[in-house]
Order: C-alpha cells, then sequence, then structure tokens
C-alpha cells in the first residue's frame, strides 16, 4: 500500500500526536496470520514515510530519530492496510513481515508469556 504525499499528509494532519514526543502509537500486524509483530512510535514524518514508501518507518525514543524496520537486519515489514483508531492516537498497519519483526530474532515481539506461578 502507496499514498501519494499529499493523502500521506492529509492522514497525518487528522492524528492526534501525544506526549512530549508528539507521537502516536504504531501496531504492525500480520496481514495473513493477524499475529502482533510489534508496538511501537511514529512521529508525524515516519507515518508520512510509511504511507509514502510502503514500508514502515518509526521513531525511535533511545536514538532520536526515524529508522526503516530492516534498515539493517533486511527485514523489513510491507505495508498491506492501514486503520486510524478512534482517538486518532494509535494506528494499526497490517504488514508482510520479511524475516523476524523482533531484535531477539523472534518472529514476533510478544514472545515472553506471562504464567502463573
Amino acid at each position: 500500500m502507496r499514498l501519494s504525499m499529499e493523502e500521506a499528509e492529509r492522514l497525518a494532519d487528522k492524528l492526534w500526536y501525544r506526549n512530549v514526543e508528539k507521537t502516536v502509537i504504531a501496531v504492525a500486524q500480520d496481514f495473513e496470520t493477524k499475529e502482533v509483530l510489534m508496538v511501537a512510535y511514529m512521529n508525524r514524518e515516519a507515518f508520512i514515510k510509511t504511507l509514502t514508501m510502503g514500508l514502515m518507518h518509526y521513531w525511535s525514543l533511545s536514538r532520536r530519530r526515524i529508522w526503516m524496520k530492516g534498515e539493517t537486519s533486511g527485514n523489513v515489514q510491507e505495508v498491506v492496510d492501514a486503520y486510524i483508531d478512534c482517538d486518532g492516537d494509535a494506528v494499526l498497519f497490517l504488514v508482510k513481515q520479511h524475516g523476524n519483526a523482533c531484535h531477539e530474532g523472534f518472529r514476533s515481539c510478544f514472545h515472553n508469556r506471562i504464567k502463573s506461578e
């Protein structure tokens, strides 16, 4: 999924960028299995890059910069579809995941199950 710059900017203007970092929550979900792969943050620029390039871009709170998922690992996320939540402060992206999503080598970042002892 790729949008024009004008379409992406129009949608970016509708989002509610929260906190000091001026970000929204970005959820990446496998478009086929519906498995949640990861949750991260996006600022306005990362959101626009994602929609215009068709590849997931995030805002790194620790590095304080935009990064494209897979820019070093090759484990890119192709955008298939996207949904803005009712408050406009979170975006769900359905993606085609290449390789693993988690930097620890797992398919999903949600691999640490909570179990009662």
